[in-house]
């Protein structure tokens, strides 16, 4: 396995490992799929198109050097709305996030969620609809070929404030605004952290709420 194959950026409680998945060769991958979870291993041998199966594959990868560096032997389970967690080790949060290529996995020691998205077209009527009215005006506002940028960023920005409240889609993305460096959900405040990479000459935003 190549060393650099995981690019790693550590923040003030965070760390991040980012993969390409369609940077990683059918050797790599083999050797990942090996190194995966039962569950994980399952799971990938069940989804057909090839680049959601690398995605899994990476992903389930990035879980276990998680799982090597603090020494856990469990795999993890999902609470009822989908969010990973080690049950006899609360102190490790983790979250992962993968879009067109793209794997993320975020940790630290406090609750966190972390989102992953391709840049792409803005769409315009998805942001009506979930965006809150201040969202949506600052979208309208941007120059129509920074849009997407714009979308994307906010888009994160509530994907990883909702992985980190646990609270899946009893949750509407309209009811907090995720513009400044801090967002508020449910009475708890959750620090943003977003950097825009470009990585083979895709640009990306990730999103970390904690």
């Amino acid at each position: 396995m190549r060393d650099n194959i995981v690019k790693e950026y550590a923040l003030e409680n965070v760390t991040l490992w980012l993969i390409s998945s369609e940077e990683v060769s059918a050797e790599e991958l083999k050797e990942m799929h090996r190194l995966c979870g039962v569950k994980r291993r399952e799971k990938t041998e069940r989804i057909r198109p090839e680049g959601k199966r690398r995605e899994s594959v990476c992903a389930g990868y990035l879980l276990y050097l998680l799982m090597r560096r603090f020494s856990i032997e469990e795999e993890p389970v999902l609470l009822g709305e989908g969010k990973p967690v080690f049950q006899n080790v609360p102190e490790v949060h983790f979250s992962i996030s993968h879009s067109d290529g793209f794997v993320v996995l975020g940790f630290g020691n406090r609750e966190l969620g972390v989102d992953i998205e391709r840049v792409k077209r803005a769409n315009l009527k998805v942001a009506k609809r979930f965006y809150t009215k201040e969202e949506y005006a600052y979208l309208l506002e941007t120059k129509e070929e920074e849009q997407g940028d714009s979308f994307f960023r906010i888009w994160t920005g509530k994907e990883a404030v909702v992985k980190a409240a646990g609270c899946g889609l009893s949750v509407s993305p309209k009811g907090f605004c995720v513009l400044g460096e801090e967002a508020e959900l449910e009475g708890v405040r959750y620090a943003l952290w977003r950097k825009r990479l470009k990585i083979g000459g895709r640009a990306v935003w990730i999103c970390v709420a904690q």
